[in-house]
């Protein structure tokens, strides 16, 4: 079980990262144990595969979900009778969103949560929130790009990798000789 989070580096999020309208803290660092949401009708992990984890969540404002009629045609169910909200209640004060599991990128290995580590994290989400939407929009193209090119290079890889011996070996087209034509004929 990873140690709670210090009520200090709760402290410095919240200022660092501001507040929202609402009054809520803009950002936020918890356990992924402690993560939890709505999901079929049921409270659970919001993060399971981050529950050694501590995760960075941003809140996400009301505006950025549908409406509550939307939400409600779209995430409520009647079971039996039975009113079930699959999704919990609308988020009428914001949700908040994973924005990192704080661990190694290429290990997936436990990271301490320190001071400076809170800071980046607040810093660079900051940064992010202020790009300009081109900005954005190109950062996702390029990188939409970039996947679809590496997709396109496994598909290369995987036929060059064919051994062409394999392939010549065995006969694509058969042409029939004589004998055969005329035995059929």
């Amino acid at each position: 079980m990873i140690r709670p989070i210090p009520f200090r580096l709760q402290k410095r999020i919240r200022e660092i990262g501001g507040l929202a309208p609402n009054g809520k803290p803009l950002f936020r660092v918890m356990r992924g144990c402690d993560r939890m949401t709505w999901i079929g009708g049921e409270e659970r992990l919001k993060y399971p595969e981050a529950k050694e984890r501590y995760v960075f969540e941003m809140l996400c404002p009301p505006e950025n979900y549908d409406s509550p009629e939307i939400w409600e045609q779209n995430f409520t169910i009647y079971l039996n009778g039975k009113r079930i909200e699959l999704l919990g209640p609308f988020p009428r004060e914001g949700e908040y969103e994973l924005v990192r599991v704080i661990e190694t990128p290429t290990t997936k290995a436990f990271v301490p949560l320190t001071e400076t580590i809170c800071d980046a994290l607040v810093a660079t989400a900051k940064l992010n929130r202020e790009l300009p939407e081109r900005i954005k929009r190109e950062a996702a193209q390029q990188r939409r790009e970039k996947e679809e090119a590496a997709r396109q290079q496994r598909l290369v890889d995987r036929i060059n990798d064919m051994s062409v011996s394999q392939v010549m070996r065995q006969p694509h087209i058969v042409v029939p000789d004589m004998s055969e034509i005329t035995k059929f004929s």
